[in-house]
């Protein structure tokens, strides 16, 4: 029904062999209303960040000029497109180009309607009344090559083999979640296990034991960056060390841009605004890391009376020139893409932007041993 959807709505989901996936579902592009304006500058925001784009025509009606503009507007993003033409078992609704001809299936449909086929990288039919045709649109949405994905690279390329050890510290206090370890921990684990290596796991304090019980030293060791400080004092300068925030800033975005923008925090006075940005919406606790303890750190560090705003989930500045520094999360609950356009955003309007990670290390006098293990990629 048209107006249902207003705000875009996400599900996470699996389909292999993608794995681990967000769908969002987006307002209707064909609401002229003031209200409608906004809608669409909501879904203007979600193609700047996807990976995939699912775009469904319904086979009784003729693409309007706003389905073109859409289409290329997500061709133009370089998003692999996926469209499909629903309710084509309503063969005899379709005449093609009014000459009579039937159309049966969805590349008589494009065929029809010229200029689709230059816009659209996949094209199938979608009666998504029927199962079969569901389960027909998810086997080849896992069959897509998503744009912007890590593909090969992986959080920890080229610094842990078949055999390492690895230690993982863990502080579990008042803001982890209940129960569970988060996103980064979890994926970490994960690799080191592909990669055939040991995980091991443990809080802070229980660091020095687990280092002398072991016959030989680790080959790493990654901290919470909230833990940085402590982790440090705790681990041999012999033993390589950086953080989850920093592996993240490597995996997903440009490294060599969030620590160039240490510079910037030598520079922070009185007055000087800065931007706290974070890609989750996580209930703010009364130890909350972007509310409380980064601004309590920088004040420890001298950087009194700043003007400090907050954003998270999608909220993201166009205009971050009025900030004198960015500080953004790890982004673990962000795609690549959107991490990406982020710091562009941030270079291009001559902001300088840091991570939790790469600040942290850097306030406590510890950056360069924390991006040692990837100097070279830095320096490249």
């Amino acid at each position: 029904m048209a107006g249902t959807t207003t705000d875009p709505v996400s599900k996470s989901m699996e389909i292999l062999p993608l794995g681990p996936v967000v769908i969002t579902d987006t307002a209707g592009i064909d609401d002229t209303t003031e209200l409608g304006t906004l809608r669409m500058e909501k879904t203007e925001e979600v193609v700047k960040k996807i990976n995939l784009a699912v775009y469904v025509l319904r086979a009784n009606e003729e693409p309007t000029a706003d389905d073109m503009h859409w289409l290329g507007l997500l061709k133009q993003n370089n998003v692999p497109i996926a469209l499909f033409i629903n309710e084509i078992s309503d063969i005899n609704a379709i005449n093609a180009e009014n000459k009579g001809d039937v159309i049966s299936d969805t590349s008589a449909y494009v065929e029809t309607h010229k200029g689709l086929s230059d816009l659209a990288t996949v094209i199938g039919s979608a009666d998504f009344t029927s199962k079969a045709k569901r389960l027909e649109l998810l086997d080849l949405l896992g069959g897509l090559t998503p744009l912007d994905v890590e593909g090969d690279q992986t959080l920890l390329q080229g610094l842990v083999e078949e055999g390492d050890t690895i230690i993982l510290v863990c502080p579990i206090d008042s803001a982890a979640p209940k129960g569970r370890l988060i996103l980064p921990q979890v994926q970490t684990i994960r690799e080191i296990l592909d990669y055939k290596g040991l995980a091991l796991v443990c809080q802070t304090e229980e660091l020095p034991a687990m280092i002398n019980s072991l016959k030989n030293p680790p080959k790493m060791v990654i901290c919470d960056s909230q833990a940085f400080d402590r982790v440090d004092e705790l681990t041999p300068d012999t033993i390589p060390l950086t953080s989850f925030s920093i592996l993240m800033a490597r995996f997903k975005g440009k490294l060599q841009d969030l620590v160039a923008g240490v510079e910037a925090i030598k520079n922070l006075k009185s007055g000087s605004k800065v931007l706290i940005s974070e890609g989750c919406t996580h209930r703010r606790q009364c130890d909350d890391i972007g509310t409380v303890k980064i601004p309590n750190l920088l004040k420890k560090q001298g950087h009194i009376d700043l003007q400090l705003e907050f954003t998270s989930g999608g909220a993201f500045p166009k205009d971050v020139s009025q900030y004198d520094l960015i500080i953004h999360c790890g982004a673990c609950m962000l795609t690549r893409r959107e991490v990406l356009r982020r710091i562009e955003c941030a270079v291009v309007q001559g902001t300088p932007i840091v991570n939790y990670g790469v600040l942290i290390a850097a306030l406590h006098g510890i950056l360069e041993r924390a991006i040692s293990p990837f100097i070279d990629e830095i320096k490249g």
